[in-house]
């Protein structure tokens, strides 16, 4: 059974278990319907994490000849720089961040749109069979990458068994075999029932979806992909200036239509004021993540307009400088907890317009347990940092933030210091920050603060984040592990949602993830975008945050 300790839980290493501890019954279960039909012609509800899924065939648009011409450049400044392994969706890792570029030079059999999830794309037409046992995909008519080859099966078969980004532990141990009995049909069988395949496949919780081209893949290897990648969404890579700036082309050939900006350029820009001062300019058209102190001067412009989507939920880690870390005391780890004024972070760094909620994971996802806010409680902190017996507190190694959200981690780092835990801010790239997330002996120490929009549901954020081959995960509790493969193997609903739910109450009851706040995600745009309201381009795809679908995007001239 899962349970809590004061002082006996070692993190990264098997945990000892004291007296077990009653799950919460907040979290609505995941419902089993018959056969449902998922299309892309209307917006509608997400589809339920645990159904059978027929989608029928969807009319490709008309052709592009038929458009108008692509006009005009888009320029947007990203708030870090961009590294070229975000070009590449055979490596998306569970952040949402580097779908921003999956969906403008991407695509996928089956993806978010606006208003719906899971909607066919390069398929045309998908099925998961009533046992979950099997999952077949329709592709379109003359689909092509951006080089003019078609996209085929074997490009499917290829993407999926080569993938290497997150989930993908699970989505091979779960294959079987893929068979491919026409020019356009793809079906995956699996071991057993799999019934989180498309809530997996099918959203941002893993990129192997997004289909890459084999055989010019198998040309230039994964380095040269990064370099120069070729796919079969609405654009196609023409440059870049590794980490600063990419441009990209429309691709008129694009199955759902011709995109209507010719250009567009990204550019990386992790200084925030300079990106609000390219806005004000014109130099830029969008501007993404606005830190609270930068809100008020976009409020006050006229020309600029903004819009702040939900992100997902951001926590921090603690993870042992060495054998004897006081982190292994779950009296320190609480004090900890108690110590975090997110109120205070909420208002300096987000404005104020954080829903903060009570868990590491966003609260609307499937799954997800509802917690209260953590209180603030110093002095309830100092007693429990007293009856570990680091009264006087000590020092940990570092506290790392994902980039660029360094006064995230001044904040914390200043909060702590009330109950004696001092510790210095590391900055690094976010490339770097993402290799130093796995799992091994040269992961990061010290605190971490995690920020992930990566979607799918709680069991997608559990797999990647507190299991003990998780592709980000410092956590390695073997009852975790032991829970975990028995929701995925189970079509249980009442099993599936107990023990998705103690999986979730032992992570929060022992502290061993923090939440601090949901992220809000906050863009202003200049005059040049030509939308009525900034919501129907900003945030308008369920589990994306960013622009898209890019292909719409519109600038005046």
């Amino acid at each position: 059974m899962l349970a809590g300790g004061t002082s006996s839980l070692v993190l990264l290493a098997a945990c000892q278990q004291p007296s077990a501890q009653e799950p919460p019954a907040s979290a609505p279960a995941p419902t089993v319907g018959a056969r449902t039909v998922a299309t892309s012609s209307a917006p509608g509800s997400a589809a339920p994490t645990v159904v059978a899924v027929k989608a029928e065939a969807v009319p490709t648009a008309a052709p592009a000849t038929t458009q108008a011409a692509a006009k005009g450049k888009f320029t947007y400044a990203f708030h870090t720089s961009i590294p070229p392994a975000w070009l590449d969706p055979q490596e998306n890792p569970p952040q949402v961040t580097p779908y921003n570029f999956s969906y403008t030079l991407h695509d996928a059999l089956v993806k978010p749109m606006p208003g719906k999830d899971f909607v066919p794309s390069l398929a045309e037409s998908y099925e998961i069979a009533p046992d979950f046992k099997s999952a077949t995909f329709k592709l379109r008519p003359n689909i092509k990458f951006h080089d003019g080859s078609p996209v085929t099966p074997e490009d499917v078969k290829f993407t999926y068994e080569q993938y290497r980004g997150a989930s993908a532990g699970v989505l091979k141990a779960k294959l079987e075999r893929i068979e491919l009995p026409d020019n356009r049909t793809i079906t995956f069988f699996f071991k057993e029932p799999f019934v989180d395949f498309l809530t997996i496949y099918g959203s941002p919780a893993s990129g192997a979806s997004w289909i890459v081209p084999k055989a010019y893949y198998e040309k230039v290897g994964k380095d040269g992909f990064k370099t120069a990648p070729i796919g079969a969404g609405p654009y196609r890579f023409v440059r870049q200036q590794a980490g600063s700036e990419m441009e990209f082309e429309a691709f008129p050939e694009y199955w759902r239509k011709s995109p209507s900006t010719k250009t567009i350029v990204a550019k990386g820009v992790p200084e925030a004021a300079t990106r609000l001062a390219m806005l004000q300019t014109g130099e830029i058209d969008v501007m993404y993540m606005i830190p609270g102190d930068l809100l008020d001067p976009v409020r006050k412009d006229s020309k600029l307009r903004l819009t702040a989507p939900l992100g997902g939920a951001n926590w921090l880690e603690m993870n042992p400088d060495g054998p004897d870390s006081p982190f292994a005391d779950v009296r320190v780890r609480q004090a900890i907890s108690l110590a975090i004024d997110r109120k205070a972070i909420n208002d300096a760094e987000l404005g104020g317009l954080s829903p903060i909620e009570g868990n590491w994971i966003s609260e609307e996802w499937p799954g997800a347990i509802k917690r209260p806010p953590p209180p603030t409680d110093v002095a309830k902190a100092k007693q429990l940092m007293a009856e570990a017996g680091k009264a006087s507190g000590f020092e940990v190694s570092q506290i790392t933030p994902l980039p660029p959200n360094t006064s995230w981690a001044e904040r914390v780092a200043s909060q702590l210091r009330g109950i004696n835990i001092t510790t210095k801010v590391n900055t690094m790239e976010r490339g770097v920050f993402y290799e130093k997330l796995a799992p091994g002996s040269e992961r990061l120490k010290g605190f971490v603060i995690q920020f992930s929009g990566a979607p799918g549901d709680a069991a997608s954020r559990i797999r990647e984040n507190a299991v003990c081959k998780g592709a980000f995960s410092g956590l390695c509790v073997p009852d975790i592990d032991q829970r975990m493969a028995k929701y995925d193997g189970s079509v249980d609903l009442k099993e599936r949602k107990q023990l998705l739910e103690e999986v979730q109450a032992y992570l929060l009851d022992q502290y061993l993830l923090i939440p601090l706040c949901r992220n809000v995600l906050s863009f202003a745009a200049g005059p040049r975008l030509d939308v009525q309201k900034v919501e129907e381009i900003i945030g308008a795809i369920p589990q994306y945050t960013w622009v898209g679908p890019w292909e719409d995007v519109k600038v005046k001239d």
